[in-house]
């Protein structure tokens, strides 16, 4: 966990809502619309014909909560220090590059390295959080995070991996906002607890990823909000180097598994199995079109190829990150898969900062279980998916795929974008580089009393609008 936007998560599962707390949002994607919205900007748009160029252009008199004023320099400073090297932020993909003008207190002229219709998409994923430049230059935002947000934090307040109390921010730039006095996050591990204890009256709210929170929630009669999201938890190969470089042996481990099964053994039925990396409920995907899975007779000719008949026998390892589902999973992968002659996969299951070296610093797996949730293919399939991006999730580099996603990434057109993104499904299908065996879950559990939920992004709260019931 970590409150300095240079180093947290910004994703539902991560840091993302207790960022929206204390510094508000720039820009947010809302998924049922499709539309990016904005909240501390009041535009930001394209000021060209080819969207190379940008102009985001702020709400008058913003303040930060220490009232610092909120204005371009203030982002421009956000901006450019994500996009220098020694700071290592998550977010550095999104910032290098850009060409960044103050042109008025309230105004930035952002010039791209390329077009991009769909800029502001990049900013509401990546760049939406911005501090305080005086508390970036004293470095104490890991600490005493000085944002534009509806909270801040108690002085006090926070006892790292149990709890964390913010107070209403006295100065937030909506009049009668927030309408909460304070808010606490609290750490539980177990699904099942959680629930429990919005169930019995102990806490309000939570965000959650797993399918089974979300059916537990609904079988104790609670709130679900949930998103329409693409994505979903998958199995990522490493396509560059190792046994899973043969595209053959990808095809042949995913024939011989199925969604369903995997969804029964290792979630108890509470999921929804994938058809691809795009869900049934985006209009730019071509719902004709589905990955191979479970045919265990094509699997078996192509293991028998792969392995020469026995002459090469096949070897590899599942990583994956220590969580109850990881084990269900991993005895339901090994279990497939051993019913074939020569064909061996051992899963190792680690704690999840072994994971994530691993993963995404050491960059040293054969497969590994991944997970993605795409409100919109811009930017998050863009940067799991082109050749040469730094998020690339398995080392896949097909130029007919990122041209598809260049062209996605160029237009703002429904038509011109599903036509696109079907090319990028067809690639996905022969190529295999992934397969998403279940759909994105990102859901909002709560109480009766709990009103004004609104996620944004992959699944974060807009935390200006809740309130609770008299």
């Amino acid at each position: 966990m970590s409150l300095d936007p240079f180093a947290a998560g910004y994703a539902n599962a991560a840091d993302g809502s207790r960022l929206s707390a204390l510094y508000d949002t720039l820009v947010w994607t809302d998924s049922a619309t499709g539309t990016v919205q904005g909240q501390l900007a009041e535009s930001l748009v394209p000021v060209d014909r080819t969207s190379q160029t940008w102009s985001l252009k702020l709400r008058p008199d913003l303040t930060f909560s220490n009232g610092e004023p909120f204005d371009a320099e203030a982002v421009r400073i956000n901006w450019e220090r994500h996009a220098q090297t020694q700071v290592h932020s998550p977010q550095r993909a999104a910032a290098v590059g850009l060409q960044i003008t103050t042109v008025s207190p309230r105004e930035l002229r952002i010039r791209l390295p390329a077009p991009n219709a769909n800029f502001d998409r990049t900013v509401a994923r990546h760049l939406t959080f911005i501090a305080a430049p005086s508390a970036i230059r004293a470095g104490t935002l890991a600490d005493q995070p000085v944002g534009a947000g509806p909270f801040i934090l108690r002085a006090g307040g926070w006892v790292k991996n149990q709890a964390m109390t913010l107070d209403r921010n006295p100065s937030y730039w909506q009049p009668g906002r927030p309408f909460l006095d304070h808010v606490v996050f609290k750490t539980e591990p177990e699904r099942e607890a959680t629930v429990e204890t919005i169930a019995k009256g102990h806490a309000d709210m939570t965000v959650t990823i797993d399918p089974l929170a979300v059916r537990l929630a609904a079988a104790k009669s609670l709130d679900v909000s949930e998103l329409d999201l693409s994505g979903g938890q998958m199995l990522s190969f490493n396509t560059a180097v190792g046994p899973f470089s043969d595209p053959d042996a990808r095809r042949a481990l995913v024939l011989s598994l199925s969604a369903a099964a995997l969804n029964s053994s290792a979630f108890e039925g509470a999921g929804t199995p994938a058809h691809g990396i795009f869900s049934a409920t985006t209009p730019l995907a071509n719902n004709q079109l589905a990955a191979a899975e479970n045919d265990p007779g094509r699997a078996a000719a192509l293991w028998a190829k792969v392995t020469e008949n026995g002459a090469k026998p096949f070897t590899a390892t599942l990583l994956a990150p220590e969580h109850p589902s990881s084990h269900r999973l991993a005895e339901y992968v090994t279990a497939q898969l051993a019913r074939y002659p020569f064909v061996s996969v051992r899963a190792d299951i680690v704690d999840l900062p072994t994971f994530i070296r691993r993963t995404t610093m050491e960059r040293k797996f054969d497969v590994r279980v991944g997970q993605l949730w795409i409100d919109d293919p811009e930017p998050a399939l863009y940067n799991y998916l082109y050749g040469t991006g730094p998020a690339n999730c398995c080392f896949y580099n097909n130029p007919e795929v990122n041209a598809a996603l260049d062209e996605g990434r160029r237009s703002t057109d429904t038509v011109a974008r599903r036509e696109a993104y079907t090319k990028v499904q067809m690639a996905l299908d022969a190529d295999v580089p992934l397969w998403v065996y279940q759909e994105a879950v990102a859901a909002a559990v709560c109480a009766h009393k709990v009103v004004g939920v609104q996620l944004f992004n992959d699944g974060i709260v807009l935390m200006d609008r809740l309130g609770l019931r008299g």
